[in-house]
């Protein structure tokens, strides 16, 4: 085992300069890695090209490293780029003399797609031509098929075919808006049309479009059907499942990180993870954010330690969180209290792994397949459970793909996550429910079970005890007790008694409850107003407020008592 993680801290912005030397390596070659944006102008007397392109030009953060555009008579593809690999070959839109495609994500099972529909051999080294290819050959049946995390649009070259698409759960952005002449855009972020269209709507997740079918669901999993009877699996296959979907996100050809939380998921990742990057002769770099002292900056370091890993921190404090917040409100195009307190030190994070590697893996997705947060604690039964794990699973491209995506893509970073392949979703969600419930106060001192028992114990002996049995916190939780007291604070001086109490008179829909929620209300109209229907908002102000049951575990205003977030780490945690 590697010991004695070497660390790198950055302190309000103050970005180090690492000096690890950084192998390429990989089991796959050519494969290009991007990162990007898309944008796409169909069924339009003008494409406009010159438009597009200063459209796309918004989401350039996205994409720094290079832009493209290609069209026809009555329809327009852009795009911007990330590159890591295959700077020529892999440049978007794609095309052929027959269509052409854009395409935002990667598409992970490309090559077995290659063999398995006998597609003629690739012209570039992107992943990303595999879907121009099934489009030619099937059309939209084609994304039943595909494994990945995505976004695209495809059209024949006279214009008559079209398909969009956004992956099983969302992972990837996309907007559709219909223009004033009858033209349909397409976008990543709504700051590319948000002036162009005069409807526009978020493209569902699992879902395709074409102008005959319109919206067509083609992601319904069996365990998503209400009228099926509970899950009666057990665990065995969750961690070979989740194994294999690791081994499939590695796909790159340059050295890549590991966002660690120091919570469970994170850990469990980098448990599996770390055979991969030996077997690939990579370094295994970390990346950690919050406060000084915080229960994530304590527990991520045990996890570098017992790795070995070449770690990075960024420690901030709540004013520093405060100036940033107008930026990411920006990026994140949402006033939801709960999301922008966990987006905030998400961005920074982001800006730190972004000036070393162009990709991480992450744990996001496993809260929502085993009941992770702390108001499962009150489910009444498996079957209750289980409903409200599909409820939020439906949530989760508004709330933490939503942060994952457009925090990490403000610094031009992807971000990949295991846990939300469609095989493990598939895997855990068919283990039984009675499983997955927390027992008793879900202390183990106390002869409880905690949350996210099921999958703990398959890393019982690998993780550290202190990680491993730590008390599941939020992002905005477990980067420090106590800041976001001081940023709610911090916004209420911002927000007048006078504003507050005109505050359900000025914004009609979602009006805010705090001067907090208010503060980042204002902020949001600045940049999309009229735009109120595209953000989500959790019933009660929270995520627990929409279960069946009720928990006193949070508020409107955050988690009740931070104080169990500190249990089992030890005196090291002080904020």
């Amino acid at each position: 085992m590697l010991c004695g993680a070497k660390t790198r801290v950055a302190n309000r912005g103050g970005l180090y300069q690492p000096r690890t030397r950084i192998l390429r390596s990989s089991r796959r070659t050519g494969v290009d890695v991007r990162a990007c944006s898309i944008l796409a102008l169909i069924n339009s007397p003008e494409p406009h090209k010159e438009l597009m392109q200063e459209l796309s030009a918004r989401m350039r953060h996205r994409g720094p490293d290079g832009h493209g555009y290609y069209g026809g008579e009555t329809w327009g593809l852009a795009h911007e780029r990330l590159a890591i690999m295959d700077p020529e070959g892999g440049k978007q839109p794609l095309w052929t003399e027959e269509s052409a495609v854009v395409v935002n994500g990667e598409i992970y099972n490309f090559e077995e797609l290659h063999e398995r529909f006998k597609l003629p051999p690739s012209k570039t080294g992107s992943d990303s031509e595999v879907v121009l290819q099934m489009f030619e050959k099937m059309g939209p049946e084609m994304c039943q098929h595909l494994n990945g995390m995505f976004a695209f649009v495809a059209v024949s070259g006279d214009g008559e075919r079209v398909c969009a698409a956004r992956d099983h759960c969302g992972i990837k952005p996309l907007y559709m808006g219909r223009g004033e002449n009858g033209e349909t855009w397409f976008a990543s972020e709504l700051k590319a049309i948000v002036d162009q269209c005069t409807q526009i709507e978020e493209f569902p997740a699992g879902h395709y479009w074409t102008p005959e079918s319109g919206l067509v669901r083609y992601y319904a999993p069996a365990w998503d059907d209400a009228e099926t009877t509970r899950p009666t699996k057990g665990t065995d296959g969750v961690r070979a499942a989740l194994d294999k979907a690791i081994r499939a996100q590695c796909m790159s050809d340059v050295p890549f990180g590991l966002l660690l939380s120091g919570g469970l998921d994170s850990a469990v990742v980098g448990t599996l993870l770390q055979p991969v990057l030996e077997e690939l002769g990579q370094p295994f770099l970390t990346f950690s954010v919050g406060q000084a002292g915080s229960p994530d900056i304590v527990a991520a370091r045990m996890m570098a330690e017992h790795w070995g890993t070449t770690h990075h921190e960024y420690l901030f404090t709540p004013e520093e969180a405060f100036a940033a917040i107008p930026e990411v409100v920006y990026h994140i195009e949402t006033y939801e209290p709960e999301l922008i307190r966990s987006a905030i030190p998400n961005y920074f994070l982001a800006k730190l792994t972004a000036s070393t590697v162009k990709m991480v893996l992450t744990g996001e997705g496993s809260d929502e397949l085993f009941g992770g947060y702390l108001y499962f604690r009150d489910a009444p039964s498996p079957e209750a459970f289980h409903s409200e794990l599909r409820r939020i699973f439906h949530h989760l491209h508004n709330v933490n793909l939503q942060r994952a995506d457009r925090m990490t893509m403000a610094h031009g970073l992807e971000a990949r996550v295991p846990f939300l392949d469609p095989d493990v979703i598939a895997e855990v969600m068919a283990v039984n429910p009675e499983e997955k419930m927390i027992l008793g106060s879900g202390s183990r001192d106390s002869g409880g079970r905690p949350e996210k028992n099921a999958l703990r114990v398959l890393f019982e002996g690998e993780v550290p005890e202190a990680v491993l049995w730590r008390t599941k916190a939020m992002q905005c939780e477990g980067v420090g007790m106590n800041w976001v007291a001081t940023l709610q604070s911090l916004c209420a001086a911002e927000v007048s008694d006078a504003e507050m109490q005109a505050a359900a008179e000025t914004y009609p829909v979602n009006p805010p409850h705090t001067k907090e929620e208010l503060y980042y209300r204002r902020l949001f109209e600045e940049n999309y107003k009229g735009m109120d229907r595209f953000v989500h908002v959790w019933e009660g102000g929270c995520r627990a407020g929409g279960a069946e049951w009720k928990s006193a575990e949070y508020t409107r205003e955050g988690l009740a008592n931070t104080e169990q977030l500190s249990q089992g780490l030890g005196e090291a945690v002080t904020v």
